[in-house]
């Protein structure tokens, strides 16, 4: 199949398909019908890729975090091959545009490197706020009824002393980021902090507080000894947030050199105390019903908020990086590699409600995920390597099922009622 850079887009949405058949000459599907949401058992019910939406510009080689905004149907990416957040509109399967303006993946201001970005993402409200290189975090407009629309409006300098001096900035990239609604206040994690000082060694890694009314730096906290720190998520019935913490030198932290969940007041921006998952290095995390945490942590495990205690560790498939919780189907979501020998990327579902994985969907090139609540459509990014954009016929990711090769693409995974009303 030649490199094709014609649009598919998803199945299950009110136009018209273009599929893999049309486009090598068979007769095109029909329009799909919307999908049924009704169905008595929707979390159990098997998922199946049945499209894609093509975004355009540079192919995509390099993202990180995505995110959904259910009210708008929005679905946002940090999409560093295009040194932007992307922004799709996903109930109607359309690319909208871009927030650029970002580090991109390999950025040096000056060298050695200091950081990549985007990074992580979250939108509250009508702002988008993003972790960027060069220890920036940065907000964007996202209300299309504004001048600004899709325009930088702040950059927020994160740095500090111990990684950063003047004309010498070490302190890397701001990385993941949360919320706090309730002070509304943000949580921005410095990973990759480096000294200004040659050799340029590993500082403590540290999370800063932003004022998200003022855009003003509040303070930071450090962990000493940590190996890097990753994803802050705000807990409302705690009302702290917790913040995964990949691990420690020699041994160190509460969980004896393994990864922990750093359990965070807002107000102090001190630790009042730690979780201990397991034996594992802690990534991404996301709250489900009833207070039921997921950590990626090697394998996704299922925790009480609450309580920190644990409730199952899914063997099925590996822990990923950035997770994510659909209230519309009760589903948490991970993209990893599956039990396969080599591990087959794969869209990995969990029952929120029973903590008990459900099914795995091979997604080639996959990379995070996201749900729609009101249709139970999931969206994943998906890359491509330097040697498929040299070479598009070695493309064998979601993408080039529907005749997209050598460029990524957003893949739509849906249900089966969905996708047996689609055909």
């Amino acid at each position: 199949m030649k490199h094709n850079r014609i649009a598919a887009i998803t199945m299950g949405l009110t136009l018209a398909i273009v599929s893999a058949g049309a486009l090598s000459g068979r007769a095109p599907a029909s329009p799909a019908k919307p999908a049924k949401k009704d169905s008595a058992h929707p979390s159990r019910t098997p998922v199946h890729l049945t499209g894609i939406i093509q975004i355009p510009g540079n192919p995509l080689t390099s993202s990180d975090i995505v995110w959904l905004d259910a009210t708008t149907k929005r679905f946002y990416f940090s999409e560093r091959a295009n040194f932007a957040v992307d922004v799709v509109d996903v109930d109607k399967g359309v690319f909208l545009g871009r927030v650029t303006g970002f580090a991109g993946a390999n950025a040096q201001t000056p060298p050695p490197p200091n950081g990549q970005g985007p990074n992580g993402v979250f939108v509250a409200g009508k702002q988008l706020w993003a972790g960027d290189g060069n220890s920036t975090l940065r907000v964007a407009d996202v209300d299309p009824a504004s001048p600004n629309y899709l325009k930088i409006v702040h950059s927020i300098d994160t740095s500090l002393p111990e990684c950063d001096a003047p004309g010498s900035h070490h302190c890397d990239r701001v990385d993941e980021i949360g919320y706090d609604p309730a002070d509304r206040i943000t949580l921005a994690s410095n990973n990759q902090p480096n000294s200004p000082v040659a050799p340029f060694g590993r500082v403590d890694p540290y999370a800063t507080f932003v004022d998200a009314k003022t855009f003003q730096v509040l303070g930071h906290v450090a962990f000493p000894g940590a190996t890097g720190i990753e994803q802050p998520l705000w807990i409302p019935a705690l009302r702290r947030f917790f913040l995964t913490v990949v691990g420690y030198n020699n041994g160190g932290g509460s969980n004896h050199g393994f990864g922990e969940i750093a359990v965070i007041n807002p107000k102090t921006m001190m630790v009042e105390k730690n979780y201990a998952p397991g034996d594992c290095r802690t990534s991404g995390e996301v709250l489900g019903p009833d207070n039921r945490l997921l950590v990626s942590c090697g394998r996704p495990v299922i925790l009480n908020a609450l309580t920190g205690e644990v409730e199952n560790r899914i063997m099925q498939i590996g822990g990923g990086d950035e997770v994510w919780y659909n209230p519309g189907d009760d589903l948490f979501y991970v993209v990893a590699g599956d039990t396969s020998k080599p591990p087959v990327p794969s869209l990995g579902l969990i029952d929120a409600k029973t903590g008990m994985w459900l099914q795995n969907v091979a997604n080639p090139g996959g990379r995070q995920a996201a749900g729609l609540p009101s249709n139970n459509h999931i969206f994943t990014p998906v890359l491509v390597t330097a040697a498929q954009v040299a070479n598009p016929d070695s493309d064998r990711t979601a993408c080039a099922q529907f005749g997209v090769q050598g460029h990524g693409c957003i893949a739509v995974f849906a249900h089966e009622d969905a996708h047996q009303d689609a055909h």
